[in-house]
C-alpha cells in the first residue's frame, strides 16, 4: 500500500518536472503569461481600497483580513493548475475516447491524468497570493500556514473538478455545467462569507465547498483553531476519497474509441 502511494508520488513529481519543462521552453511566453496574471489579479487590490476608503469593516472584516480571501483563493487555484490542471481536461478526454493512453500506463489512471498537463499562467495566481499576503498580513507564521493552507485548497479544488467531471461519464455534455460549477466554487471562495445568506453557506460547504477551501483557510490564519484545522483535514480526505471512487466508478462506464494515440 506504501510503496503504491510512492510509486504514484514519484510519477506525479516526474509528470510536473516534464510540464514544467516543456513550458519552460519558450520563457518569453512563460514569464509574460505570469505576469499578465499577476496585474490582474492585483486590479483588485484597487477596488478594495476603493471599498475600504468608503468603510471601515465588511461585517468584522478589515481590508486586511479581505485581501487574505484574495490571497487563499489565489495560491490555491494557482497551485491547483500548476499540479492538477488535467482534471480539468477530463470531459475532453472522456468525450474524445482519449483515456484510452491512460488506461494500458501501470500506474494509477487518475494520477496520470490530473498531472497531464499545467497551465503556465497559474504560476501568476501563485505568485500573487503571496504577494498579497506579504503586503497585507506578513509574519513567519502566516507564510507557513499560508503555505500549507494553500496546499489543502489545492487538494479541495482539485477533488471538487475531478467529481464534478467524472459526471462526464454519466451525461453527454456535462462539461458545460461543470465550468458553471467551477466558477461558483471560484467566486464563493473570493468574497467574505458576510456577504451570503445561510441558505448559500450551506451549499459552500457542502454541495460546492469553496467554504473549505477558502473561508475556514482565512479564519485559522487570523485566529488559528486546532479543532477547525483537523475538521478541514478530515473533510479534505473525504472529498479526496469521493473524487477517486466516483471517478473509478464512472471509468467503467467509459467506452473505448481505439483511438490509442501517444501523449503529447
Amino acid at each position: 500500500m506504501l510503496t503504491e502511494v510512492k510509486n504514484n508520488l514519484k510519477i506525479m513529481f516526474l509528470s510536473l518536472k516534464y510540464n514544467l519543462i516543456r513550458v519552460m521552453e519558450n520563457r518569453v511566453s512563460f514569464l509574460t503569461s505570469v505576469s499578465m496574471m499577476i496585474f490582474n489579479n492585483a486590479s483588485f487590490i484597487i477596488q478594495w481600497l476603493t471599498i475600504f476608503g468608503l468603510v471601515k469593516y465588511i461585517g468584522s472584516y478589515t481590508l486586511n483580513d479581505v485581501m487574505l480571501f484574495w490571497a487563499i483563493s489565489s495560491g490555491s487555484y494557482g497551485l491547483t493548475n500548476i499540479l492538477f490542471n488535467g482534471a480539468n481536461k477530463i470531459p475532453e478526454y472522456i468525450e474524445n475516447g482519449k483515456l484510452d493512453a491512460y488506461l494500458v500506463m501501470p500506474k494509477n489512471v487518475l494520477c496520470h491524468v490530473i498531472t497531464s498537463s499545467t497551465e503556465p499562467s497559474a504560476w501568476g495566481d501563485l505568485i500573487y497570493g503571496y504577494i498579497a499576503l506579504i503586503i497585507f498580513n506578513f509574519s513567519i507564521k502566516n507564510i507557513f500556514l499560508y503555505s500549507l493552507l494553500i496546499i489543502i485548497g489545492a487538494l479541495i479544488y482539485a477533488s471538487f473538478i475531478i467529481i464534478c467531471n467524472s459526471f462526464t461519464f454519466y451525461f453527454i455534455r456535462f462539461s458545460e455545467t461543470s465550468e458553471i460549477l467551477k466558477d461558483i466554487f471560484i467566486n464563493g471562495s473570493l468574497y467574505p462569507d458576510v456577504i451570503f445568506n445561510r441558505a448559500i453557506k450551506i451549499i459552500f460547504f457542502t454541495l460546492i465547498p469553496c467554504a473549505l477551501a477558502s473561508w475556514i483557510p482565512v479564519h485559522l490564519i487570523i485566529e488559528f483553531n486546532i479543532y477547525h484545522f483537523i475538521i478541514l483535514i478530515l473533510a479534505t480526505i473525504v472529498l479526496i476519497i469521493i473524487a477517486f471512487c466516483l471517478f473509478y466508478r464512472g471509468l467503467k462506464n467509459y467506452t473505448s474509441s481505439n483511438l490509442m494515440e501517444a501523449r503529447s
